[in-house]
């Protein structure tokens, strides 16, 4: 059964009172981003649902709308990476499994790691022989305030990022538009432009992405170690990493 990490950026609207005493109900308008792990079906019956899930319910009050205006989609690799080693991956009895944890844990613990830059902490190319090397490795500063006790584990959201064009980049059509001494086609480059707020379109989770993992480790430093490791003979071995709480978790119905 494959899984599937999406996540859109997405404009909301919604009737809500105005600001102020006797308001009249306005209709307000923001951006936002929002990801889901599906499981079962094809990449496009897994999109489908998570299209789905975006849409506030019918009977919603006050009433809303959701409009998507971009969606970045990743497949999951096919085992759980644990630090015993890879696991097959059982969709339904995994999301319960993770859910049970979220409840019981606060997402925002510090000794998760969440706050750690991670590509600076575990560059590709460096990989320790143990956790006990990775973690003699480490600054003090990260090393104290992470959780090392391997009775305590917590699940990460890996997402393999792909790479990011440099500014000077220009694709072949591009080459060959100026070799000719072309112009852009304004209307058309007005149709590809993302028609979101600024600080939602440059968000990281609306990168790119190449793979995603689901991760069960003590802390986000050794679930991106073990992530360096499962890939380290692969093309992603030099991919940019980005490691979140896990998202919501839905079957293809």
């Amino acid at each position: 059964m494959n899984g599937y990490l999406f996540t859109a950026g997405l404009t909301q609207s919604q009737v809500l009172p105005a600001a102020g005493r006797g308001g009249a109900d306005t209709i307000q308008t923001w951006d936002a981003c929002t990801s889901a792990i599906i499981y079962g079906g094809d990449p496009e019956q897994a999109q489908k649902r998570f299209e789905a899930s975006c849409q506030p319910p019918a009977e919603a009050e006050p009433p809303g709308r959701v409009e998507i205006k971009k969606v970045v989609a990743a497949q999951f690799i096919d085992q759980l990476l644990t630090e015993a080693g890879g696991q097959p991956l059982d969709w339904p009895q995994i999301s319960q499994q993770v859910n049970d944890v979220l409840q019981a844990t606060p997402v925002d613990d510090f000794e998760q790691g969440y706050w750690v830059d991670i590509n600076q902490a575990v560059p590709p190319g460096k990989i320790s022989a143990d956790t006990e090397s990775l973690q003699r490795d480490l600054p003090e500063d990260i090393r104290s305030g992470l959780n090392w006790s391997p009775d305590k584990k917590f699940f990460f959201l890996v997402s393999v990022l792909a790479a990011q064009l440099g500014p000077n980049f220009f694709d072949g059509k591009t080459e060959a538009r100026a070799a000719a001494g072309s112009e852009v086609d304004e209307e058309n480059a007005a149709a590809e432009k993302p028609d979101l707020d600024a600080t939602v379109a440059a968000l990281p989770e609306l990168r790119d992405k190449e793979a995603a993992a689901l991760i069960e480790a003590r802390n986000s430093v050794v679930a991106a170690w073990l992530w360096r490791k499962y890939a380290a003979d692969t093309r992603l071995a030099t991919n940019e990493i980005k490691i979140d709480p896990c998202c919501s978790f839905l079957p293809v119905e």
